[in-house]
C-alpha cells in the first residue's frame, strides 16, 4: 500500500469548471487511487497554519511523508507569483513541507508566457517532483516544468483522455435544434462587442437557448449582455447535474467560451464550438484537436460554422497516457 495524497482543485474554487476537471482525473486516475490509501487536501485553499505545520502531529506528517502527492489538473502554474494573494495553488515557504515532491496531472498555466518570476521559479522547484514524470496538458505547461530541471511528457487534458474515435463518432456532426451557451465574466476576459454579436447569432439559429453558468461572473455580465440588446434572459443551467440533464436530453449544441463547458458537452455527446479567448482552448486545440473558433472571428464565421456538418475529431495521445500512469503500476504492496 501506498499512502497518497489528492490534491483537490475543486474545493474552494469559484469556477465550476475545476469540478469537471477533479471528475475526469478521479475517472481516469481510478485504477492508481483505488489501490491505495487516499486522502484529500485543496489547493485552492491554505490547508494549516504555520503552527500545525510546525507541531508536526500524525495528521500532519501523513501529508509531509505521503508515497504519492497528485496536482489534479487545472491552470495551476501562475507565472507570476510575486505579490499574488489570489493565487490558484495556495503554496507559501511556511508550507512547503505538505506539498513536496508533488506529482502533476494534466495541469496547465495562467498565462501565456514560458517566463517565470523568480518567486514563482523558487516556489514550484520546491514542491515539484524530480523523481516522477509529470503530465501536463499543453506544450507551454511542458516547457516551465522543464526549465525547473523536472521530467514532463503532454498528455491532453484528462478531460479529454475518454474522447475516444468510438466517442466522437456518436456526437453529432450536424446542428442541433437547440444550443446552451456561455460567456465569461471575468474582467480581463470580457469583450461586449463581440459577446453581443455571438448572442445574436445563437438566437436566430435555434429554437430554445440555455445559458451555462461556471461562475457568479458570468451570470452579472449574461445579465448585462441581455440588457444592452432588449433581449429577454436566457434560462441558466447552474449545476453539473443540471447541465447534464439538459446536454442529453434537449438535443442542443454547445457554443461559448467557457472551455470546460464545451468539453463537458463533448463528454455528453453534443456537438460543441469552444469560442477561444485565450492560451487555453488554443493549447487544447494544437495538442488535442478541441473544435474551437477564435472570438475575433466570431462574426464572420460562426453562422457558417453552426449551419456546416463537422465530425468531431479529438486526438488522444494514449502513449502519453500510459507511459505517465504506468510509474503508478505493479506498486499494490
Amino acid at each position: 500500500m501506498k499512502k497518497v495524497v489528492i490534491f483537490d482543485t475543486a474545493l474552494g474554487s469559484s469556477n465550476v469548471g475545476d469540478e469537471i476537471i477533479l471528475d475526469a482525473v478521479s475517472r481516469n486516475m481510478a485504477d492508481v487511487f483505488d489501490r491505495h490509501f487516499s486522502l484529500r487536501l485543496a489547493t485552492h485553499v491554505n490547508n494549516f497554519s504555520m503552527k500545525q505545520v510546525l507541531h508536526r502531529n500524525t495528521k500532519i506528517r501523513y501529508f509531509q511523508d505521503a508515497d504519492w502527492k497528485f496536482i489534479c489538473g487545472t491552470n495551476l502554474i501562475a507565472q507570476t507569483r510575486l505579490g499574488k494573494i489570489n493565487s490558484q495553488w495556495q503554496i507559501y515557504p511556511s508550507n512547503l513541507s505538505i506539498y513536496n515532491n508533488c506529482i502533476l496531472i494534466g495541469a496547465g498555466t495562467t498565462e501565456r508566457t514560458e517566463k517565470l518570476d523568480f518567486y514563482a521559479r523558487y516556489l514550484y522547484g520546491k514542491v515539484l517532483s524530480k523523481q516522477y514524470v509529470h503530465c501536463v496538458r499543453d506544450e507551454l505547461t511542458k516547457k516551465i516544468v522543464e526549465s525547473l530541471g523536472c521530467r514532463a511528457i503532454n498528455t491532453g487534458c484528462p478531460t479529454l483522455w475518454e474522447l475516444t474515435p468510438e466517442h466522437c463518432a456518436s456526437i453529432p456532426q450536424d446542428k442541433a435544434d437547440n444550443c446552451v451557451i456561455s460567456v465569461s465574466g471575468y474582467k480581463d476576459q470580457i469583450d461586449e462587442k463581440r459577446d453581443r454579436v455571438m448572442l445574436h447569432i445563437i438566437r436566430r439559429n435555434y429554437d430554445k437557448v440555455w445559458a451555462w453558468i461556471q461562475t457568479t461572473e458570468d451570470e452579472s455580465y449574461l445579465s448585462r449582455l441581455e440588457q444592452s440588446i432588449g433581449m429577454e434572459p436566457i434560462p441558466r443551467i447552474y449545476s453539473l447535474s443540471r447541465f447534464r440533464d439538459v446536454l442529453r436530453n434537449s438535443n442542443v449544441d454547445y457554443i461559448g467560451t467557457r472551455l470546460h463547458g464545451g468539453v463537458f458537452a463533448l463528454q455528453n455527446y453534443c456537438r460543441s464550438i469552444v469560442i477561444s479567448i485565450d492560451h487555453r482552448a488554443d493549447g487544447f486545440f494544437e495538442t488535442n484537436n478541441l473544435p474551437i473558433l477564435p472570438r475575433k472571428n466570431v462574426e464572420g464565421e460562426l453562422e457558417d460554422r453552426i449551419n456546416s456538418s463537422f465530425a468531431t475529431e479529438i486526438r488522444i495521445h494514449s502513449d502519453a497516457i500510459a507511459e505517465f500512469k504506468s510509474q503508478f503500476s505493479g506498486s499494490d504492496q
